[in-house]
C-alpha cells in the first residue's frame, strides 16, 4: 500500500534540480524510506554535487536537498552545503545553557526534548541534533517518532519507554541482529535521521569474555 506524501513524484521539480546540477534520474536511486521522506519535505540522506556561484566563480560543492512546496502550490528546490559546526546562542525561540551547546557540540544530540517555535508561530516540543553530514543543527518534532514496544527482539521496559521518547540514552541487551548473533548497544533518538539510533555495539561472546575476565581479576589467590 502506497503511503502518503506531501508531495508526489510528479511534483519534483526536475528543471530545477538539473539547474543546480542533479540529473533527475537521481530518483531512482533512492531507498523507499529515502523517497518518501524526500517527498515529505525532509533533507536528502545523501549528498549531491551541485553548482554554487561564490563571487562570480562557479563552483561544484557536496550539498543535501529537500523539497519545500509554497503556498501557491508550486515545489522548490533547497540546498543545504556542508558548512562549520557552530551552535548559536539562541535557535527558534530557544537560548541554550551552556550545556546543551556541550551536548550538541560534542555528542552531535541534546539528549533531550526542548519547546521550540515554528515559522508559524506555534511552540511544538522537538528533538535536535547535528547533522552528521552537513553540520546543520536539525529539528524534529516529537510526533515524528513513536518508541516501539520491542527492538530487535527484546521488549522494552515502561521507564525505557519513557527515557528514549524524552530523547535520553538507553542501553540494551539481547537484542538480534540481522546475522542472528545477539548484540547489546546503547540507543537514543536522533533528530537528524529521524530515527532511533544505536551506538556502542558490544556482541555477546565480547561481553561474556569481560565478564569472565572481571570475574577473574575479583578471585584472591589460594594461600600455598
Amino acid at each position: 500500500m502506497e503511503q502518503y506524501t506531501r508531495m508526489n513524484k510528479e511534483e519534483i521539480p526536475f528543471d530545477k534540480l538539473e539547474k543546480v546540477g542533479i540529473n533527475r534520474d537521481f530518483v531512482t536511486h533512492m531507498e523507499s524510506n529515502e523517497l518518501r521522506d524526500f517527498l515529505n519535505g525532509f533533507r536528502s540522506e545523501k549528498l549531491y554535487t551541485v553548482n554554487a556561484t561564490v563571487d562570480n566563480q562557479e563552483y561544484k560543492i557536496p550539498a543535501k536537498i529537500r523539497l519545500q512546496k509554497q503556498e501557491d502550490g508550486s515545489v522548490n528546490v533547497r540546498i543545504h552545503p556542508i558548512q562549520r559546526l557552530f551552535i548559536p546562542d539562541e535557535y527558534m525561540g530557544h537560548s541554550f545553557t551552556k550545556g546543551e551547546k556541550a551536548a550538541l557540540l560534542g555528542e552531535r544530540n541534546l539528549g533531550k526534548t526542548i519547546e521550540l517555535t515554528g515559522r508559524d508561530g506555534k511552540k511544538d516540543t522537538y528533538y535536535l541534533g547535528v547533522d552528521n553530514k552537513t553540520n546543520e543543527l536539525i529539528p524534529l518534532r516529537t510526533k515524528h517518532i513513536q518508541v516501539p514496544d520491542r527492538i530487535k527482539g527484546v521488549a522494552l521496559s515502561e521507564e525505557q519507554k519513557q527515557k528514549l521518547a524524552a530523547g535520553g540514552k538507553v542501553t540494551l541487551e539481547g537484542m538480534t541482529g540481522r546475522n542472528g548473533k545477539k548484540f547489546g548497544a546503547t540507543l537514543q533518538v536522533d533528530a537528524a535521521n529521524r530515527n532511533i539510533s544505536f551506538s556502542g555495539f558490544k556482541q555477546e561472546k565480547e561481553q561474556a569474555l569481560e565478564q569472565k575476565q572481571e570475574k577473574s581479576k575479583g578471585l584472591k589467590p589460594k594461600a600455598g
